[in-house]
Formats: C-alpha cells, sequence, structure tokens
C-alpha cells in the first residue's frame, strides 16, 4: 500500500509528459508566419489561399517532427505497429472507404439542407475544400492501405460503421462509434468557421502590419499584435480540426458526453453567438480602452501591453495543443506551455482581455448602462466558467488528465500564489 502512495507522491512532484511539446508548436508557428510574410505582397493570392499556405508549412514542420523524430505513431495509444502485422486486405480497405464516403455525404447533405451554409460568407471554406478534395482523395485509400497492415485491432470503427450500413451488423459496443461521429460533427462544425475566421484574419493581418510599420508604437502597433495574437490562435484551430490522424497521435480519444458541454461550447461561435450577443449577453458600451485612456499616454500604453500580454498568452495555449487542437474531445493532455501554470490559459487570458478591452464598467450614458454591460459580461464569463468545468469533467476520464489536474493542484500558479498567503 505504501509503494502506491509512494508513486502518487512522485507522480505529483514532475509534470506529465504533454502530448506534444510546446517548443514544436512554436516552430510550426515560425513556419506559418514566414509563410504568410513572405505571401503578404502577392496581388494574385486572396486571404484563403494565403491562409491554407501558413497552414500547410504548420503542418508540415509538425508533422516531421511527430513522424520522424518523435515517432508518436509508436505510443500505445495510438493502436499501431512499427511493421506491418498482416496482409493488406482491399476488401478492408473498400469497405472503410464506404464508410468515410457515408460520413460525408451525411455531412454535405446538412451543409446543403441548412441556410447557414449557403451565405458568401462561407466562401474561404468552400475554396479551401475544392483545393484539398483532389488530394484528400487521392491519399485517402493508401492511408487506409497503410492502417489495415499496421493497426493491432483489425476492426476499427471505420469498419464497424460499414459492416452496419452494409449488412445491418449491429456492434456489440455503440461507444466507438458514437465518439467516431461525435468527432465529425464537430469537425464539420468548427472547421467551416475557422477556415472563415482565418481568412478573414489573412486579410486584416496584411492591412494591419503595413500600418504598424509606418507607425511603430502607436495604436496601430496595438492593432497589429491584437490581428497576430488571433491569427496564430486560428491557423492552429484549423490545422487541428484538419489533422485528426491516428498516425500523428490527433486522433479523438473521446468526445464530450454531456449536452451542458456541447450547449456552452457552440454557443460561443457562429450563428449562435450573433444572435445571443445581440439580444441577451451585450456587454460592449460606446466605449472602449484606447478612447477611455486618451488623455493620460502612458496609463494607455501600459494598458495596451497587458491586453497583447493577454491575447499573447491566449494564443500560446493554442499553439501549444501543436496538431491536436479541438473543442469537445479530448486528442491528448497537453501540459506545455501555458498549460504548465493552469487547466485554462485560454480561457483565463481571453476573459481577462475582454475586460480590459471593452471597458463596460466605463460609459458616458450613465451607471445604470454601466451596470448592465457588466452584468452581460459577467455572464459571458460565467458561460466560459461551464465551459472549463465541463470540459474538466470530460477529461478526468483520462488517467493522464487525473495526474496533470493532481500537479496543477499543487505546482499551478493558484497552489504557489496561495503559499504565499500562507
Amino acid at each position: 500500500m505504501s509503494s502506491t502512495f509512494d508513486t502518487i507522491a512522485r507522480a505529483e512532484d514532475s509534470r506529465p509528459r504533454s502530448a506534444t511539446p510546446f517548443s514544436i508548436g512554436v516552430a510550426g508557428m515560425a513556419a506559418g508566419l514566414s509563410t504568410l510574410w513572405l505571401v503578404r505582397d502577392s496581388t494574385t493570392i486572396d486571404g484563403a489561399t494565403r491562409s491554407t499556405l501558413a497552414c500547410v508549412a504548420i503542418i508540415a514542420t509538425i508533422a516531421l517532427y511527430d513522424l520522424f523524430v518523435a515517432r508518436v505513431y509508436l505510443r500505445p495509444g495510438t493502436g499501431l505497429a512499427n511493421r506491418a502485422i498482416r496482409s493488406l486486405s482491399l476488401a478492408r480497405v473498400a469497405s472503410r472507404l464506404v464508410a468515410l464516403a457515408s460520413i460525408y455525404a451525411i455531412i454535405g447533405a446538412l451543409y446543403w439542407l441548412l441556410p447557414e451554409y449557403h451565405g458568401a460568407f462561407y466562401d474561404p471554406f468552400w475554396s479551401l475544400l475544392r483545393t484539398l478534395a483532389p488530394y484528400a482523395i487521392a491519399a485517402t485509400p493508401f492511408y487506409f492501405a497503410w492502417m489495415d497492415r499496421h493497426q493491432r485491432e483489425t476492426d476499427d470503427t471505420y469498419l464497424v460503421l460499414s459492416r452496419l450500413l452494409l449488412r445491418g451488423e449491429r456492434p456489440a459496443n455503440w461507444r466507438p462509434l458514437r465518439e467516431m461521429l461525435a468527432g465529425w460533427m464537430v469537425k464539420a462544425f468548427f472547421l467551416p468557421l475557422m477556415t472563415v475566421y482565418l481568412s478573414t484574419n489573412a486579410e486584416h493581418l496584411n492591412a494591419s502590419l503595413t500600418s504598424a510599420l509606418d507607425a511603430p508604437f502607436s495604436l496601430a502597433t496595438f492593432r497589429f499584435m491584437y490581428d497576430l495574437s488571433f491569427a496564430m490562435d486560428l491557423m492552429f484551430g484549423t490545422v487541428g480540426y484538419l489533422c485528426t490522424f491516428r498516425v500523428l497521435d490527433s486522433h479523438v480519444r473521446s468526445a464530450e458526453p454531456t449536452t451542458l458541454g456541447w450547449l456552452v461550447a457552440i454557443i460561443c461561435y457562429q450563428p449562435f453567438w450573433s444572435l445571443i450577443s445581440s439580444q441577451y449577453i451585450r456587454y460592449e458600451g460606446s466605449t472602449f480602452w484606447d478612447s477611455w485612456l486618451i488623455s493620460v499616454p502612458a496609463l494607455r500604453f501600459a494598458w495596451g501591453v497587458v491586453i497583447v500580454a493577454l491575447l499573447l498568452c491566449y494564443a500560446c495555449a493554442t499553439i501549444s495543443f501543436g496538431l491536436r487542437f479541438s473543442n469537445l474531445t479530448n486528442r491528448g493532455i497537453i501540459t506545455s506551455g501555458p498549460y504548465r501554470f493552469t487547466k485554462h490559459p485560454a480561457y483565463i487570458a481571453k476573459n481577462l482581455s475582454y475586460w480590459m478591452i471593452s471597458v463596460p464598467f466605463v460609459e458616458p450614458l450613465g451607471w445604470k448602462i454601466a451596470v448592465t454591460h457588466c452584468a452581460g459580461l459577467i455572464a459571458v464569463n460565467l458561460l466560459y466558467f461551464l465551459r472549463a468545468k465541463t470540459e474538466e469533467r470530460h477529461l478526468m476520464n483520462d488517467p493522464e488528465y487525473r495526474i496533470y489536474a493532481a500537479w496543477i493542484a499543487k505546482h499551478g500558479i493558484v497552489a504557489k500564489l496561495s503559499r504565499l498567503f500562507d
């Protein structure tokens, strides 16, 4: 019994290994930003193409490390063997392709049926699909063929789905199939949004960079850093939803099991957020931080620096995931970068930045409106609090996350601050 307690104590004293090192995420980010810089002056490339090229650079950088240095496909969780363990079966490969085609057909039907996806808003996503589809169609059979020979378990969820569709054969355990379909639904919802946001941001980033170079150490510099932070976040968000591959150890381990968890996540994104923010949770007033502090240049500069620091922390939290970023799914536990200090660095940084940017407590139209705006922002904070709690409850099913949570409870920034006042 004492040896068990000793093992737990040692686990709490050493930070668990992250699914991907933060330094590799930084290297990928450098590749992505370098690509954006190289194509910044091209008049023949639009924002969607610029962002696609940047994402490809990130994927190539991190995937090369994962495959040839870290060799992540050999980790036990991937279920893959270093060498082929069975002969190739074209029948199994064809069955998996049928299952994948059925998933694409369902997603395509949803896009066609829902009016949300018919407007020009999603044009960058359709452009991305047209660009990547030929390569994906050509590569998928070869990927499934390689997986067929190297998977330790012959019957994966694609084969289970194929037998259900083609033979009506019900699976003995529905959970893996539900997890896979939930993972695809997450990708179907978030990938279009990330693509659109990144394409728009790439255009803004190019313009704000020009303004910042013309007027360094001014509000233009802040706007560039603001756009840059979100560009880094969105690039890794887009990359994460594109790269759900077992061979990269970036596959979905589990999906959020509760309706509340799904609700509080998707409500923060379009098209739901536009309705909620305009009708129910409005916290932005007529004054923002830059105009509020215009008569106090020193404080205005310091305030802007803190905002940029928070936004960079938010971006670094996403970069920490490497190819594994995703809402509503567990694709490997991250313990590096900002996650070595707290379990929710992105949410903390983002919500603090909301208060500092929108300053809802400053309202020329009167204190009643200011109170209303503050209440609205508190509601947003509570929404993210619920997201954090539902994510924790989901991830606590993973033994690695439980070890990480115990380590943070002992060595995280809150624990260290609390010891200062003991």
